[in-house]
């Protein structure tokens, strides 16, 4: 597994947070992300299309394709749950602003983790669906809560609200079986 450049570390956070300002330089931004309405704002000519056609190789979450008609195509597996929807859709625009020209045209969403490329888009995907503020507000705010009830306000796995807290230094407790752990 290839690590990640310092630089693109840095720059899927530096986007994210630059995203979501602009976009609450004219909408009201609360939690969870209306990622849709971002992606939208922020890219101007881009349709989604949440299918179950079988375009979807297996393993694909979602794709981004520039058309010259319609600008940027975004599809998502309508197959997948909402908080993996959410995420592929976020995961996508990573694709689309992060990395460098020449990069393939059509950008699969899929379960290989191995490139760098891959990883940097999921990190960008945590930083603008659990932005920094809204995660720290949120555990002032509730000091007790569950990594569950995280994952849940912000309309993400368990999974994501759990690496993403990792990611801030963000310690909490998880229920597991009947047990509950802390992490």
């Amino acid at each position: 597994m290839s690590i990640i450049p310092l630089e693109y570390r840095n720059k899927a956070k530096s986007k994210a947070e630059e995203i979501l300002a602009e976009y609450h330089d004219s909408h009201p931004l609360k939690s969870p992300i209306p990622i849709q309405d971002v992606i939208e704002e922020y890219l101007g000519d881009v349709q989604f299309v949440t299918t179950m056609d079988p375009i979807f190789l297996e393993g694909v979450s979602a794709f981004a394709k520039k058309d010259m008609e319609m600008g940027w195509v975004v599809a998502i597996n309508d197959m997948e749950c909402l908080e993996r929807q959410r995420f592929s859709s976020a995961h996508e625009l990573g694709h689309i602003v992060l990395i460098p020209p020449g990069q393939k045209e059509t950008v699969y969403c899929s379960t290989d983790k191995s490139t760098w490329i891959e990883r940097v888009c999921d990190l960008f995907a945590g930083h603008i669906l659990m932005p920094e503020n809204f995660v720290r507000a949120y555990c002032r705010e509730y000091p007790s809560a569950f990594l569950e009830d995280i994952a849940k306000a912000f309309k993400v796995s368990r999974q994501v609200a759990e690496i993403q807290l990792r990611i801030l230094g963000l310690s909490v407790r998880s229920k597991v079986g009947g047990a509950v752990i802390n992490f």
